[in-house]
């Protein structure tokens, strides 16, 4: 998964060695494909899914659908356990996954899939939209079909309400992701957008049965936020404008954008949705899964485990400076833990990027970036920052491994890495000084994850 050789060939190796190690421990943790055969099996034709049985000969026709960044592991695990059951299917995978995919993990045999654009979409998002509304206007009474979900879905699959162009779905969704925006304040923006969003797929698929099959990239692992297509949020029109007006994007967003919040606000309330027994939600695997595994990996290597947070939010850079802090809190005087430790925390930051401003990036570079100068070159802290899906931003980087002799390679080689934040342009500069982490496609989408070890002075090498 990561490239050993390049990323300890310099810097603090020993913390870097460990940082790394805890962190693939915790992605093995989080793999779609291995919870959903541990969590479903089919038996004398019931599906079972932890307590709940399905008679499976009393559907006449079994669908599956799915979008994100880890439907494909999910649905290969569907497949092994439905086989010829399934009527049939499509799912939608980030573009550039589908071969990365089918080389590592084989190929689907009963689902159509489809590569659609993230994280704006386009006429590819549109497409798959559409492929998955078909399905549900064709299931009927005695049908199940089974949903998988990840984080990716609201860029890859898209059905903008009457009025509301692809471009001006790219260009919300362009705003918001720059805006500093947590993602359900842009989920709640895009709910009022859409004819699949906020639970709205529910109401399409009635009657039908439905079960859903979620991997959680929200940061409290909520259902509401995670299981969108048959989970209403509970927001209105008026929450939407509201949190652009917060960002200052209201003005910005296109006019029929604007048109058709006002006007659907001024309707009334959101429509009641059909749920009930009928739509049945399961969450596969939780970011709480991959906190929990890099704690637990940190005390089996004999480091004691520090873990912060599972709700890690604000400004990326910034963030990375206040857990380097703890960091050297720890070296100066051992507090709150003695060294060695490492500093264990998952969510999710935000890069709020300044209007015309555009560059190479993403939040766990930043984040690692902006921790590292406050080091000094003789350290004795690491500190890995990774998007669990392989990709951080609009970017092949997953994150970043840095320690406090960084700066000095990334200038040496004529990246001046405290200019490149101010440009929020990092990519460049990680990559001159070996520290932007490359894993490819992961396979999983959960929260993003810090680890910052820590080590006593005179292990530094």
């Amino acid at each position: 998964m990561f490239d050993l050789e390049r990323l300890l060939s310099h810097g603090f190796v020993s913390g870097r060695r460990l940082a790394l190690d805890i962190a693939g421990h915790a992605l093995r943790a989080v793999d779609p494909r291995r919870a959903v055969l541990s969590r479903l099996s089919v038996e004398t034709g019931q599906l079972r899914i932890d307590n709940d049985v399905y008679d499976l000969d009393r559907f006449e026709h079994l669908y599956v659908v799915g979008g994100g960044k880890a439907c494909y592991p999910q649905a290969l695990a569907v497949e092994q356990l439905l086989g010829d059951r399934i009527t049939g299917g499509f799912i939608s995978v980030k573009k550039g996954q589908l071969v990365p995919f089918v080389e590592r993990m084989g190929r689907l045999t009963r689902l159509r899939v489809f590569e659609s654009a993230h994280p704006v979409p386009d006429e590819t998002s549109l497409e798959a939209g559409r492929e998955i509304l078909a399905i549900a206007d064709r299931a009927g009474a005695g049908d199940l079909v089974i949903c998988l979900m990840s984080g990716g879905t609201s860029a890859q699959v898209i059905a903008p309400v009457d009025g509301v162009s692809v471009a001006d779905k790219a260009e919300v969704n362009r705003l918001l992701v720059t805006s500093g925006a947590d993602i359900t304040e842009i989920m709640t923006v895009r709910r009022h957008l859409s004819r699949i969003k906020g639970g709205q797929l529910a109401a399409r698929l009635s009657p039908a049965t439905v079960i859903t099959l979620t991997v959680s990239d929200e940061k409290t692992d909520s259902l509401m936020w995670n299981t969108d297509w048959v989970s209403s949020n509970g927001t209105r029109p008026a929450d939407a404008i509201a949190i652009l007006r917060r960002y200052e994007l209201w003005r910005r967003m296109p006019e029929s954008v604007r048109h058709r919040l006002e006007d659907a606000d001024g309707a009334g309330a959101t429509q009641e949705l059909p749920f009930g027994e009928k739509v049945n939600r399961y969450m596969v695997v939780r970011t709480r899964d991959l906190f929990n595994a890099a704690v637990v990996r940190t005390g089996e290597l004999g480091l004691t485990p520090l873990p912060l947070t599972t709700v890690l939010s604000g400004e990326s850079r910034e963030v990375g400076r206040a857990l380097v802090s703890i960091a050297r809190e720890v070296v100066l005087s051992g507090r709150p833990v003695a060294a060695p430790c490492a500093l264990v925390a998952t969510g999710e930051t935000a890069v709020r990027l300044p209007m015309g401003l555009v560059g190479e990036g993403g939040a766990n570079q930043e984040l690692a970036a902006g921790a590292c100068l406050d080091l000094a070159p003789d350290a004795p802290v690491a500190v890995l920052a990774l998007d669990t899906d392989g990709s951080d931003g609009p970017t092949d980087i997953a994150g970043a491994l840095t320690d406090g002799t960084t700066s000095g390679r990334a200038g040496s080689a004529g990246a001046a890495l405290h200019d490149a934040l101010n440009r929020h342009d990092v990519s460049r500069a990680l990559r001159a000084a070996g520290d932007a982490v490359i894993t490819g496609p992961t396979g999983t989408n959960v929260n993003d994850i810090v680890i910052v070890v820590v080590l006593p002075p005179q292990e530094v090498p």
